[in-house]
Order: C-alpha cells, then sequence, then structure tokens
C-alpha cells in the first residue's frame, strides 16, 4: 500500500509539472510568433493558449489537494525517513530557467498583485520623429524584443510557480495561471497595437525568424504518418 501510495504521488506531482510546463511551452509559441511577425500565428497560439490554461486550472486543483493529502498522511513517514516529502521535476526539469532564483513577470510583483504598469504606455510615447521606413523598423524591432523579452520571463515564472507550488505548497497554481493568461494578453495586445502602427513595415518583416515549433509539429506529423502507413501494409 506504502509503494502504490508513492507511485501515486510520483504520478500526480509528473501530471502537475506538465501542466505547468505546457503552458510555458504556449506562451514560448506565442512568444515566437510575434518573432516572426506574423499575426495570424500569434492569434491562433493565443487561442491554443487559452484553452490550456483552461484546461490546466481544472485539472491542477484536484491534483495539488490529493497530493498534498497523501503527503499528509506521509508526514510519519517522513519524519521516520522512510520517505521523501520532495520530488525532482521528472520532465522538464526547470532546464530552461536562468541561474538565479527566477523573477515574476517584468510587471515586477504587480504580476501577482494584479497591479499594472504604464510601461508600455510610455513606450508608446516614444515613435520615432523621423517618419521613414527604416526608424519605424527600428522602433518596431525594439518594442518586440522587449515584448519577447517579458513573455520568456513570464514563461520562466510560471514553472518556477509550479515547482513552489509543489515543493513548497507556497502559490495557489490556479491563480498563478490566471495571471499568466491575463498577463499574455496584455503582451499580445500591445504587440498589435505597436503591428497596428505600421502594418507595411511589419508585414514586409514576417518570416525573418520561422517559428521552432511548427517545425518540430512538423516533424512529428511527419513520423505519425510514416507509422500509420507502416500499420498499414502489416495489416
Amino acid at each position: 500500500m506504502h509503494y502504490d501510495a508513492s507511485l501515486r504521488v510520483r504520478d500526480l506531482t509528473q501530471n502537475i509539472y506538465d501542466i505547468g510546463d505546457e503552458i510555458a511551452e504556449h506562451i514560448e509559441h506565442i512568444s515566437q510568433s510575434i518573432a516572426d511577425w506574423d499575426g495570424e500565428l500569434v492569434e491562433d497560439c493565443l487561442l491554443e493558449f487559452t484553452s490550456v490554461v483552461r484546461q490546466g486550472r481544472k485539472e491542477v486543483r484536484p491534483g495539488l489537494a490529493e497530493l498534498n493529502g497523501l503527503r499528509q498522511a506521509f508526514v510519519s513517514g517522513v519524519r521516520s525517513g522512510e520517505m521523501s516529502n520532495t520530488f525532482q521535476h521528472p520532465g522538464r526539469t526547470l532546464s530552461f530557467l536562468r541561474k538565479g532564483a527566477p523573477t515574476p513577470p517584468s510587471q515586477g510583483n504587480g504580476a501577482q498583485n494584479g497591479e499594472t504598469s504604464s510601461t508600455h504606455d510610455a513606450d508608446d510615447g516614444a515613435q520615432p520623429q523621423m517618419a521613414t521606413t527604416v526608424g519605424w523598423r527600428l522602433w518596431l524591432r525594439e518594442r518586440n524584443e522587449e515584448l519577447i523579452g517579458e513573455l520568456e520571463e513570464l514563461a520562466e515564472w510560471v514553472v518556477q510557480q509550479t515547482d513552489l507550488a509543489i515543493n513548497a505548497q507556497a502559490v495557489l497554481l490556479p491563480q498563478v495561471f490566471n495571471e499568466a493568461e491575463k498577463r499574455t494578453r496584455e503582451i499580445v495586445a500591445h504587440w498589435q497595437e505597436g503591428v497596428a502602427k505600421q502594418p507595411a513595415v511589419a508585414q514586409a518583416m514576417r518570416g525573418e525568424a520561422p517559428p521552432q515549433f511548427l517545425a518540430e509539429r512538423a516533424r512529428i506529423e511527419q513520423l505519425i504518418a510514416k507509422l500509420a502507413k507502416r500499420r498499414g501494409r502489416v495489416v
């Protein structure tokens, strides 16, 4: 029974980590789409992201409740040294986190408290003084880099908060996921506002950085097609 319960704890831990990883991964998809100046793909990725967050919130609540309940039941075993109450990330291993403790999204601590910043409003006013294609392109690129950086920080923050929720029970993951969705939507909206100022210039830069995740999806689809073809031959 003890062994079965331990396996269940590990399964729950893996699943919760996977949920956080999937949400972070979809934030990265949006970031890659923005880097390629692909507005349609950004919209598609945002829809996928919203669906993943919704499903993640639905699954993580009962998962964390069961996990915490099992750990409470194991308190005596932990104290006697029979079982560890921490479980290392068995999947993504937080490997893409930068060294040191990740910080909350770039809007500062307000990301957790629901506060907002006027950073982007100030940036919107700092438009290029010379109305040339070169000037606008430079402005759009600088703005793009800033927004992509915010998305990357947000993805890191989600994974770090997931780890804290599992190993320290220090945060509420449903709220973290809600905040991640809110911040992602805000960042995408700021990006769309910038592109709308010079859509022709942005369109001309499309294709500069083809999203890696699209290539990976294509590779997986090809592999699935090959396997299906082989199975058809066997039959």
